[in-house]
């Protein structure tokens, strides 16, 4: 296939979007687990952190541009980058679309590597959506994140999910249910009187522990796919707590959605070896730290990463993050997203609702 030409005179194209926490449900969202859990649910909330992609005009064929590994690779093309390596999920991503000339690609990730809010599927998404937006393409929100997932699973070769996808795609508070064919998304407004009670209660805090959610998702779900009749028990419970945050999640009820939160923890950290931490666990056993918060877990798949938790009061924010600092945890500013902004040059693009 001919490389198209990107025009010197282009404007810039840019996608912002963000990356989100789990309340209750995650690994629900990979297939063929939610036909295996009747009920399966994941709730999720899309956050003020980041990942971003540029694409500008530039003098010779293709380049990339990572500010997180400080990374540059040159191609003929945008098929032509390696798709091993650090720069690999962003080369495979790229050969979904036609071969371009004439064009950089910059991007980082605002979270740390490992983090387990779904950086990685945020940035492709965000390429995803600056790539149409260069070419000119529209495609609805489902057609999106079903395409990431597959790319990231065929880049991965594992089985990945598509909550992180619809979180960067949507923004808010996201009710995800999977159905044979099909997923229905509802959403909460981040604005909204239940967006503005998650806001006030919630916080997040780096562990320092990178995760790798491919090694602890595969422990967890092969014995459900075996038919394991106490591990299909666990994630029963997990889909249930899912619902129960989603109905609290909705009522605006902070108290109800760290129940939810807590109640999905205690199963999770029994599903597989190394979910949780002997950090996490010091923290959540304390009784400053338990005095204060509801609910709290460790996004994705856990093992690391991300902790996530509803404080029982908006007062209590400062004492428990003077906790999770003394813990050696890094503190994240908590705030909702209300979904992706992609522009070119000074224009907005707003990117299509579907669905």
């Amino acid at each position: 296939m001919p490389a198209r030409e990107m025009p010197r005179t282009a404007s810039p194209v840019r996608a912002i979007v963000p990356n989100r926490v789990d309340l209750a449900g995650g690994t629900l969202d990979i297939y063929p687990l939610y036909l295996l859990i009747p009920g399966s649910m994941t709730v999720n909330a899309a956050i003020d952190v980041r990942s971003r992609v540029e694409i500008v005009p530039a003098r010779y064929g293709a380049r990339l541009h990572s500010e997180n590994f400080s990374l540059i690779a040159m191609a003929r093309d945008t098929h032509g980058f390696s798709t091993e390596g650090k720069l690999g999920l962003i080369a495979s991503a790229l050969r979904f679309f036609p071969p371009v000339r004439g064009i950089g690609i910059r991007f980082r990730n605002e979270a740390p590597m490992g983090s387990g809010i779904g950086a990685s599927s945020a940035l492709l998404v965000a390429l995803m959506l600056a790539m149409d937006a260069h070419l000119g393409r529209k495609r609805g929100w489902e057609e999106t994140a079903r395409a990431a997932m597959e790319i990231e699973a065929g880049h991965l070769r594992c089985l990945t999910g598509r909550q992180d996808h619809v979180a960067a795609l949507r923004g808010g508070i996201q009710g995800i249910r999977f159905l044979p064919g099909r997923i229905e998304a509802e959403r909460i407004a981040a604005g909204s009187e239940s967006g503005r009670a998650l806001a006030a209660h919630g916080f997040v805090a780096g562990t320092g522990v990178a995760h790798h959610s491919a090694d602890v998702n595969w422990r967890m779900i092969r014995g459900a796919i075996e038919g394991d009749g106490e591990i299909l028990r666990r994630f029963r419970g997990i889909a249930a707590a899912a619902r129960e945050a989603w109905d609290a999640v909705c009522a605006g009820n902070a108290e109800g959605m760290g129940r939810a939160v807590a109640g999905e923890w205690r199963i999770r950290k029994t599903l597989a070896a190394g979910v949780s931490t002997p950090q996490v666990e010091r923290l959540f056993a304390s009784r400053e730290f338990r005095k204060r918060v509801c609910g709290a877990k460790l996004c994705g798949a856990g093992g690391g990463g991300m902790l996530f938790g509803l404080l029982r009061g908006p007062e209590e924010r400062k004492r428990v993050e003077a906790i999770l600092a003394a813990e050696g945890l890094a503190l994240f500013p908590f705030r909702l997203s209300g979904g992706p902004r992609v522009s070119a040059g000074s224009a907005a693009i707003a990117p299509r609702e579907g669905g």
